[in-house]
């Protein structure tokens, strides 16, 4: 639009000054034009007797014969003396004569500002003659006509050329600007789409485009559609992959049992590399970075549901769990992906608690949802934080485990342009925070 109103805005101006210096030409035409018909009218009715020049039939144009009418007239000898001028130039200062007069049977125009304030800036235009009479005379006469009134009829063109183009820009702006909004409507349709798309609430982005955009619109909508089926089936896969190594890895574990107490610690020591590594490669390839963005879900629900599950299966140890969630939050995301992240995080609070789990959300800055897991436990020192997100890495050796819940949430949460931070807890134990798109 900047460039398209640059553009138009000089091409009118362009426009506009030719269309001012032909107006301006026009007039410097006309103004000759009335001069050589003044000049025309005064030889028609001028006699010459002896050295005198009389006009017994009148000077043609009335003007002539009022002073300070704008129009003036005189006569030259061959020698430079004046044998004549109008009533109109009786009282007006005359300019000097130029140096040069046209030659007979010609015209000369003069273009004379006057650099004296009392004197007109005029135009001026002369025709030489040869009079044929009682003697031969050559004279030339002088037409003058104020400046004054052609240049402010060019000045009032000029406005009304500048307030009209002005105005005629403008509109061509606003009527460009109106058509582009309207042409480029689909295109900010999609836009929209393709946002509320990313954001979880639609699941193609329509089909109501014009002939240009409808081939890009199916191709999305088919993209879309052919990798969530992908993003399923590769879901499946390694739920089947899972599922095909687990009872193998039981087996062997059974047939341990049967080997030499040295033997068995080495060979329960391959099986449980084995199973941390499947678990590991599992957890990176659901992980893995889709195009396809997912749905915003409810929090509190899910950690309500995790919570009922965790009760259950830790029911001895008796943990209060305090869920503070003053408004309701959603994150964007995969259902199994925010089971899974919280899932870790709560296990381990349950885990690693004395009594006391607290679990606070809320929006964070810049939109995002965040959720505080706390607990009373020991907590992770300083020193360790870091290093317990990485996989296999455990800070306490106590309970089973692989120790890679943390690397799997730090990698699903990567993967929603999420993170993972560690703190300690004003209850005393760990504190973990999880920030997540809303």
């Amino acid at each position: 639009m900047v460039t398209s109103a640059i553009a138009l805005g000089s091409f009118l101006a362009a426009t506009g000054w030719v269309l001012e210096r032909s107006f301006a030409g026009s007039v410097l035409a006309g103004a000759q034009e009335q001069m050589r018909g003044a000049i025309y009218g005064l030889l028609g009715a001028a006699q010459v007797r002896g050295d005198r020049l009389d006009f017994p039939q009148g000077l043609g144009d009335p003007r002539l014969s009022a002073p300070e009418s704008g129009l003036y007239a005189y006569v030259e000898a061959a020698d430079g003396a004046i044998i004549w001028r109008s009533p109109s130039l009786q009282v007006t200062p005359l300019l000097p004569t130029p140096a040069r007069r046209p030659l007979p049977g010609s015209f000369r125009f003069l273009d004379r500002p006057s650099a004296d304030a009392g004197q007109p800036d005029v135009y001026q235009l002369g025709y030489t003659v040869i009079w044929e009479a009682e003697q031969e005379a050559e004279m030339t006469f002088w037409m003058l006509a104020d400046r004054r009134p052609f240049g402010a009829e060019i000045t009032a063109f000029r406005r009304n050329a500048a307030i009209g183009l002005a105005g005629a820009t403008l509109l061509l702006i606003v009527a460009q600007l109106v058509a582009l909004r309207w042409g480029l409507a689909p295109v900010r349709r999609m836009t929209e789409r393709i946002a509320a798309l990313r954001a979880g609430r639609g699941d193609d982005i329509g089909t109501d485009y014009p002939r240009e955009l409808d081939a890009l619109a199916h191709t999305l909508n088919r993209f879309v559609v052919g990798e969530r089926e992908n993003q399923e089936r590769h879901r499946k896969a390694m739920g089947d992959l899972a599922h095909s190594l687990k009872t193998p890895l039981t087996v062997l574990r059974n047939a341990a049992q049967e080997l030499q107490p040295s033997a068995r610690a080495l060979f329960d020591e391959q099986l449980e590399l084995m199973d941390a590594t499947v678990a590991h490669e599992l957890s990176r390839a659901v992980a893995a970075r889709t195009v396809v963005p997912q749905r915003a879900l409810a929090v509190a629900p899910l950690i309500e549901r995790l919570q009922r599950t965790l009760d259950r299966a830790y029911a001895a140890k008796g943990v209060a769990v305090e869920l503070v969630a003053p408004a309701p939050v959603s994150a964007r995301g995969d259902e199994r992906d925010l089971l899974q992240m919280l899932g870790n995080l709560l296990e381990n609070a349950y885990k690693y608690s004395a009594s006391r789990v607290r679990v606070t959300v809320a929006v964070a800055a810049g939109a995002a949802a965040r959720i505080v897991v706390e607990d009373d436990g020991p907590g992770i020192p300083a020193a360790a934080r870091e290093r317990v997100l990485a996989r296999g890495a455990r800070a306490d050796t106590r309970h089973a485990g692989h120790g890679i819940g943390l690397a799997i949430v730090v990698e699903l949460a990567h993967s929603y342009d999420g993170a993972l931070t560690l703190a300690e807890s004003d209850l005393g134990g760990a504190k973990a925070t999880l920030t997540l798109p809303r």
